[in-house]
């Protein structure tokens, strides 16, 4: 590996890391805003500035939970579904989903699998640059990623 591919998949780790943390911070600030028990002080500083950022006053919690969704839903480029292998006739639907969330060098996806009621499940994050193959990313919770890409429909299940 040269010093140019190393730089080039140092900037594609380097995207998912920042995405990873947005959603993890995202995630934090909507479960805030969902549990009326937590206090400010139990959040981190990027999930009270998550808050911030939405216009958290202390009384609006309702308003910025839907900001968080709809800021989420809007952040993606595409959203696309798969089925696997099955006799002709027998495809009950999709069963792999991915959310698109970057691309070009470097580009960034959310993958997992679907259950049978399209509800996502094993979601992990895979980065590539330009000429390289997908890479997964290690990065960010497995629950702020099901959370992340539960914010979408995949079709009925």
């Amino acid at each position: 590996m040269n010093a140019t591919s190393a730089t080039s998949e140092n900037r594609a780790a380097d995207n998912a890391a920042r995405w990873a943390d947005s959603i993890d911070a995202a995630y934090e600030a909507w479960q805030f805003c969902q549990d009326d028990s937590m206090e400010g002080r139990d959040i981190s500083p990027e999930a009270k500035k998550n808050l911030r950022e939405h216009g958290y006053d202390g009384t609006n919690k309702s308003e910025i939970l839907e900001a968080i969704e709809e800021e989420a839903r809007e952040s993606i480029l595409s959203l696309e579904v798969r089925s696997g292998w099955h006799s002709p006739g027998q495809c009950d639907g999709a069963e792999e989903f991915y959310l698109l969330l970057s691309t070009g060098g470097p580009a960034l996806r959310l993958i997992g699998d679907l259950d049978q009621h399209c509800t996502p499940r094993r979601c992990r994050l895979e980065h590539q640059n330009w000429f390289t193959p997908w890479t997964e990313y290690h990065g960010g919770t497995a629950e702020s990623l099901e959370w992340f890409a539960g914010l979408f429909w995949y079709g009925e299940g």
